[in-house]
């Protein structure tokens, strides 16, 4: 009976390692990323995404992907040391339609979704 608690021991270890690994991975995660949708009837080529408090859309941040209709992208900030959680989200389409979302706390919302 002793020798099936050894071999368990190890193998609880090495779950509890695993464990905290995934735990310690969701936590350097920026609040701020995001999975946005495209739930619209166009593809989207452009995508902007700015503080409220900003007067600049900034750098597209597609870059030369398309985010087709019906897909998703995931959205990740680089920089953590930015506090603000409140954006405003302009996409355009291939064809240039655009869409905006304004006041976005992302901070608190995980999924954005074009329509």
């Amino acid at each position: 009976m002793g020798t099936v608690r050894w071999r368990r021991l190890p193998l609880t270890v090495v779950s509890a390692f695993a464990l905290v690994v995934l735990l310690a991975q969701s936590a350097f995660a920026d609040p701020r990323d995001f999975t946005l949708r495209n739930h619209s009837d166009v593809d989207i080529a452009y995508v902007y995404v700015s503080p409220t408090a900003s007067d600049d859309w900034g750098d597209d941040i597609m870059g030369t992907d398309i985010l087709p209709s019906g897909e998703a992208v995931d959205v990740t900030f680089d920089t953590v040391d930015d506090q603000t959680c409140v954006y405003d989200i302009k996409v355009v389409g291939t064809g240039g339609e655009v869409g905006y979302l304004y006041k976005v706390d992302l901070c608190t919302v995980s999924i954005v979704t074009f329509s």
